[in-house]
């Protein structure tokens, strides 16, 4: 898995250790209740055992790495430290709590509740780490890298990738002036950039050549205009580049820079609220899903929903979907009003479009028709906020410039749809949509959000 998020995940895996100990002191105190048959508020007794506990726990965890550089640890080694960290705990808290009162270790309470705390933060470990490489396995945390460049630095920086297998990383092959013996796909020299990126996902491209090279400049300035991220090995002749940060690969030192903000915190708390507010709102408008989808159902012939192949984060294919609005045939439709089309640029939009049935005008001009995109929202394809998914033929006639758009994932709403959508022209909708990835923040998002309702509900540029 790839740590974008180290400092943010490290302190999130810390607070739910703490949560599993309070756990595991709870269950001690009932199984320590029901073994002697002690009445009362028997978790007061030992309340000072747990409170030790877990002071001396922050400070042995961290003294023993548990929550630092476990991307490139096995589970033999994090399990390792757990238990040395724990057993420090224990010894600590038991000579603490005997010199301030002895009777209090007389019995085996602290034996039973160390047991337990050892077993569910073991097994919580081995939990994530398992539902992680599942995840992975089914290819949702997969980071595509393709590097730059051949040489010693190439080959030390795929035998990192060859021994980290758990950081999730799949090269897609190599650019370099000439074949190097490397053993991943060679896809020509630097001049093929865009092409590959615009054949291949990629989410990362790291850098193994001179950066004096000025083919290799030629790149970075490219991969700039299309708002990837790039990674530097680093050389003595490297520059500094705005928004860079130091990377440690397991001992290769590393700066990485993007052309757009990194905040991870942000981040991480918009992938929140994104499954938050959708899980919510998909209980909430269930009635009014159930309500359109019988409307649809029998008012016209075809399937309730529409499902569409659109470009997601980096090239990713997916399959988004909205309530049919359209005649069954409305693909093959396409080519016949193609003349008719009002939008400037590799997108189709005409107004009073005769392939929409009467329900779906009415669900457009409403945008209930885009309702069941919450889904695709919820499984992470998507996000609440960010650019409107494109389809594959209009990706495919995109200038470089525009797949700035594909660096961040695609949402439901963003500037566009609250700044009059099909009353705007392509090249100003792509400009908005870059402006969002470079001044992107949690805050924009919840103002865009805020927007688009009275956006919605004045029916504003839709059709």
């Amino acid at each position: 898995m790839l740590r974008e998020y180290s400092s943010v995940l490290d302190d999130i895996s810390q607070i739910v250790d703490l949560a599993v100990l309070s756990l595991g002191f709870f269950f001690t105190v009932e199984i320590y209740r029901y073994k002697h048959a002690m009445a009362g508020r028997v978790w007061e007794q030992y309340f000072l055992i747990f409170l030790v506990y877990i002071i001396c726990w922050i400070i042995s965890s961290n003294v023993n790495h548990v929550y630092r550089s476990r991307r490139f640890i096995s589970a033999v080694l994090e399990a390792r430290q757990l238990i040395i960290a724990h057993l420090a705990t224990f010894a600590i808290t038991i000579t603490a709590v005997t010199l301030y009162q002895p009777t209090l270790i007389h019995n085996r309470f602290v034996f039973y509740f160390e047991f337990i705390a050892l077993c569910l933060t073991l097994g919580v470990h081995l939990i994530v780490r398992l539902v992680l490489q599942a995840w992975r396995s089914i290819g949702r945390n997969i980071r595509y890298v393709l590097i730059l460049g051949s040489g010693q630095a190439a080959h030390s920086y795929l035998e990192k990738i060859k021994k980290n297998p758990q950081l999730g990383y799949e090269i897609v092959g190599y650019l370099a002036p000439e074949r190097n013996g490397l053993e991943i796909p060679y896809l020509g020299d630097y001049s093929n950039l865009h092409a590959v990126m615009s054949m291949k996902i990629v989410d990362l491209t790291v850098v193994t050549a001179p950066l004096s090279d000025e083919r290799v400049k030629d790149c970075l300035e490219l991969l700039d205009l299309m708002g990837k991220t790039v990674t530097i090995l680093l050389d003595d002749v490297v520059a500094k580049v705005t928004r860079s940060r130091p990377v440690d690969f397991d001992g290769l030192p590393m700066v990485a820079y993007d052309s757009r903000p990194r905040l991870p915190g942000h981040e991480l708390a918009k992938r929140v609220m994104d499954i938050v507010v959708t899980g919510a709102g998909l209980i909430v408008i269930s009635p009014i899903l159930l309500a359109i989808a019988i409307v649809i159902k029998v008012s016209s012939d075809g399937p309730v929903i529409f499902a569409q192949e659109r470009v997601g984060l980096n090239g990713r294919i997916f399959n988004m979907y909205k309530f049919r609005s359209m005649v069954v045939n409305a693909e093959e439709l396409k080519a016949k009003l193609a003349h008719l089309n009002e939008m400037s640029g590799p997108v189709f939009k005409i107004s009073n479009d005769p392939r929409v049935t009467t329900i779906g005008r009415i669900l457009r001009k409403t945008s209930l028709d885009e309702l069941p995109q919450l889904w695709n929202v919820l499984m992470g394809d998507m996000s609440l906020v960010g650019p409107r998914p494109p389809l594959p033929s209009e990706v495919n006639l995109y200038d470089p410039k525009h797949r700035k758009r594909l660096s961040v994932k695609p949402g439901i709403t963003c500037i566009w749809q609250i700044s009059g959508r099909n009353d705007v022209d392509f090249e100003k909708w792509m400009e908005m949509d870059a402006e969002y990835v470079e001044r992107w923040s949690l805050w924009m998002d919840v103002a865009i959000l805020a927007k688009t309702v009275p956006v919605v509900l004045g029916r504003k540029g839709a059709s």
